[in-house]
């Protein structure tokens, strides 16, 4: 006899009906049936469960690209975390890069664009040959910020003074992800943190002694 966990006669009474249903025969009479019928309930996707999705896109001028620029805004407000990808390639094909990184620090101006500060990273050797990819012998911290208006800007730093040794300011195209149910069926709370006229309590201000 089947142990009761692998059994089909011992499964819910609901399974069971669902299965018989499924199978048009009586359950008892086919258990084999009702078996994979439960089996497949359970395994299908729950298309409202969290994931990493792309909700949007924007082009290097900020113009929307794909996706929704709304529904990015809402995953935000129902507390998503966030991740970006940009990337570079030849036309001709011979060498890409696709980058990716997690998000930190998050602005929504305006309830229109995201602006983010990107999690710190080590700048490396090289982007297009993953043999040469190593971290530089003279270490270089790499901070980022990016907005849905296509701004890409990125600083590196010498960590051991805190020294700035590059600045770069460019525009690319910008794909956002967050980990959140499908849009059509999010029913988090949406929460607005800056409804009109809300404003901070200044408490004090403190500027150091020179």
């Amino acid at each position: 006899m089947l142990h009761c966990s692998v059994n089909p006669r011992c499964a819910h009474p609901g399974l069971r009906r669902l299965a018989a249903a499924l199978s048009g025969a009586p359950a008892i009479a086919y258990p084999g049936a009702m078996l994979a019928a439960a089996l497949l309930s359970l395994a299908a996707p729950d298309a409202c469960a969290s994931d990493w999705r792309l909700l949007f896109a924007n082009g290097p001028q900020g113009e929307d690209v794909a996706g929704s620029r709304a529904a990015l805004i809402a995953a935000v407000r129902r507390g998503s975390p966030l991740r970006v990808g940009w990337g570079e390639a030849a036309k001709d094909g011979s060498w890409s890069v696709e980058e990716f990184s997690n998000v930190g620090f998050t602005n929504i101006m305006g309830g229109r664009d995201l602006v983010v500060q990107l999690e710190p990273a080590m700048i490396q050797n090289d982007y297009l040959d993953a043999k040469k990819a190593t971290l530089r012998a003279e270490p270089l911290e790499w901070r980022a910020i990016m907005s849905t208006d296509g701004r890409f800007d990125a600083q590196m730093t010498v960590p051991a003074t805190g020294k700035l040794f590059r600045t770069l300011r460019q525009r690319t195209r910008i794909h956002w992800y967050a980990l959140a149910p499908d849009p059509k069926c999010d029913a988090r709370e949406t929460v607005n943190s800056a409804p009109p006229g809300r404003a901070n309590t200044l408490v004090e201000s403190i500027k150091p002694v020179e």
